[in-house]
């Protein structure tokens, strides 16, 4: 019995934890397509983290929102973009962020 119910935790952990990862992934495609297209920008690296307790404590949507930060360069010049996203009905929607 404690195997079964110990299978079936692990289970759900893992469907959430690939949920997540999936969200995340989608979230990524969705910022690198909203950067500004200039010639020449190569994109370096992608992440996500959570969004600041200050966003969380006034966010009113149903579902909890990720920051996305694409590293580029351009020109020899680093910088970072980072870009709010939140997956609503399957669909993921971004909106840049000023650091």
């Amino acid at each position: 019995m404690r195997t079964a119910i110990t299978v079936v935790v692990l289970a759900a952990l893992l469907m959430v934890l690939n949920g997540r990862a999936e969200a995340g992934q989608t979230c990524i495609s969705k910022a690198t397509e909203a950067l500004p297209r200039i010639v020449g920008l190569v994109i370096k690296k992608s992440r996500t983290r959570p969004v600041s307790p200050e966003i969380l404590a006034s966010w009113k949507g149903q579902s909890r929102p990720i920051i996305i930060d694409v590293d580029v360069v351009d020109s020899g010049e680093a910088q970072t973009y980072s870009y709010m996203c939140v997956i609503t009905q399957g669909s993921a929607f971004v909106q840049r962020m000023m650091n």
